[in-house]
């Protein structure tokens, strides 16, 4: 019935410096949202048929996560990609194998947004399946 997330919907205080933290990740523009000639969103590309949309409120108060607590970009390189976020000036977490066996890092963008960053291995829960007993 479904075959992919399609988007995930961020809400900012601040559109412009949302859309700079975001393209340092590497995401691009496919289109921007105006309201009577004003930008109020955008439309990002985190590879082909995946995006993030982002709509600006500056009377945002700080995030809570009462719902959907995070998101998660795949990578087949972790250690590259950490290199290039260095590179770029981004932040992140310390790489650490989860309890799925998957490699993982967490980032949070300006507005407070959690997500994940995680590489798959051979043996990755997400792979070949089983019951995982968290540790958290």
């Amino acid at each position: 019935m479904f075959t992919r997330i399609a988007h995930v919907c961020l809400n900012t205080t601040d559109l412009e410096r949302s859309v700079v933290w975001y393209e340092k990740l590497g995401f691009g523009i496919r289109f921007r949202f105006t309201r009577k000639g004003s930008k109020f969103g955008v439309y990002m590309v985190v590879a082909e048929g995946t995006y993030v949309e982002i709509f600006e409120d500056p009377n945002l108060g700080p995030v809570v996560n009462n719902g959907i607590s995070h998101f998660c970009l795949e990578t087949d390189d972790l250690d590259a990609t950490m290199a290039q976020l260095a590179e770029r000036g981004v932040a992140f977490g310390p790489k650490k194998l989860g309890v799925d066996d998957t490699w993982q890092i967490w980032l949070e963008d300006p507005d407070g947004n959690r997500f994940e960053v995680q590489q798959y291995t051979a043996t990755s829960a997400q792979l070949v399946g089983g019951t995982i007993e968290a540790d958290w």
